[in-house]
């Protein structure tokens, strides 16, 4: 019944697979044996048809359940009570439980740190996990509090950069460790899995700097000047101003207000915003990484084959998430843009290259 409902949910029958999971697992547990590997098994790859389903609420019982008994078995110092903590932190995430679900995802990096290593790639895992959650925090909190947004943004951005640390030095091993032994193929698998964590850090750099944006367009703002042009100026719909000092840790608006027109001139009104001048190398630094895994060799094979639809897919998110950004003019930028609209050609995704972006809802014009 078990092996049955893999297939079905491979054919993406789900509710027929997710009623013959339920009836195995029903068989085991009245057999006694509920607590066994197998039937945790079961449960685990039930509660992801649930997820699937999204029947939220029947899967955060089930995980719930699956992570009091592997707590019961084999404590809380074990890598696969951590799993099971993570799969119950993705439902909460689902829910809205945004806090409850960081502190799980919290307990599951100390252990990790002190079972593994810093650097391992299950480390970078639960990294990338709490920078997701930051940039939900971002999301969630934007209208309410703009500092508190900020230090969301201050986190993410650390979270994300560890994990992509960790990420880059599996895919770029040392000397000493080239020199351990290791098979070829848990190699492969590693280097897979480093990739794949590597993509998913540099999609968040591209939602970060999205939502830093949103959080300038967002803030509140402190100043106000008001400039009288003459109204010719103002004949071709834009304008240019040569001179105006503008402090260092500032953000320039500049938009027509109700126009105020007399025979001669026209107001504009340009708002001043206390906050840091948008930074592109972030986005630049994501994007040379993302290109650096096509004409890498050793990485090549796996994002053109393994993780193409995630490769693709965190191109999309990259460009997306700046596209109406100022800087993306810029000839360096241009150039880099063009080299990675190339490989998107040859990866096939030449004819769907529609970019997204997260919702940070509408900010105030």
């Amino acid at each position: 019944m078990y092996l049955l409902a893999r297939v079905l949910s491979q054919q993406r029958k789900r509710k027929d697979a997710e009623a013959l999971l339920r009836e195995s697992i029903r068989i085991l547990e009245e057999a006694g044996l509920g607590e066994s590997p197998a039937c945790l098994q079961r449960m685990m790859f039930h509660s992801m048809e649930l997820m699937n389903l999204k029947q939220l609420d029947e899967a955060e019982n089930l995980r719930r359940k699956i992570l009091h008994i592997m707590e019961l078995s084999k404590g809380w110092d074990s890598l696969g009570t951590t799993a099971a903590a993570v799969q119950l932190s993705v439902t909460l995430v689902a829910l809205g439980k945004l806090r409850e679900s960081e502190e799980l995802l919290q307990r599951c990096l100390a252990v990790r740190k002190k079972i593994l290593s810093e650097d391992h790639i299950q480390v970078a895992s639960i990294l990338v996990h709490l920078a997701r959650l930051s940039l939900l925090r971002i999301i969630s909190d934007i209208k309410v509090n703009n500092d508190l947004c900020r230090s969301h943004l201050v986190r993410g951005k650390r979270l994300v950069n560890d994990a992509i640390r960790i990420a880059e030095k599996i895919l770029n091993p040392s000397r000493e460790d080239q020199k351990k032994p290791k098979n070829a193929f848990g190699i492969e698998l590693e280097r897979i899995a480093a990739t794949g964590i590597l993509l998913e850090a540099l999609e968040i750099v591209g939602h970060l700097d999205s939502g830093r944006m949103a959080i300038q367009a967002w803030a509140p703002a402190n100043s106000v000047l008001l400039l009288r042009l003459p109204r010719e100026h103002m004949k071709h719909g834009y304008f240019k101003i040569d001179v105006v000092r503008i402090p260092d840790k500032c953000w320039l608006f500049i938009w027509p207000a109700k126009y105020r027109i007399s025979l001669r001139y026209t107001t504009l009104r340009i708002h001043f915003n206390k906050f840091e001048k948008f930074d592109y190398e972030h986005f630049e630094q994501a994007l040379r990484r993302w290109v650096s895994l096509y004409n890498e060799p050793r990485t090549r094979n796996i994002v053109s084959n393994a993780l193409r639809p995630l490769y693709m897919k965190c191109w999309r998110t990259l460009v997306g998430a700046t596209r109406h950004a100022p800087f993306m003019d810029a000839p360096h930028l241009q150039d880099l843009l063009a080299e990675s609209q190339q490989i998107m050609k040859e990866l096939g995704g030449e004819n769907n290259m529609m970019t997204g972006s997260v919702d940070f809802g509408d900010a105030e014009e």
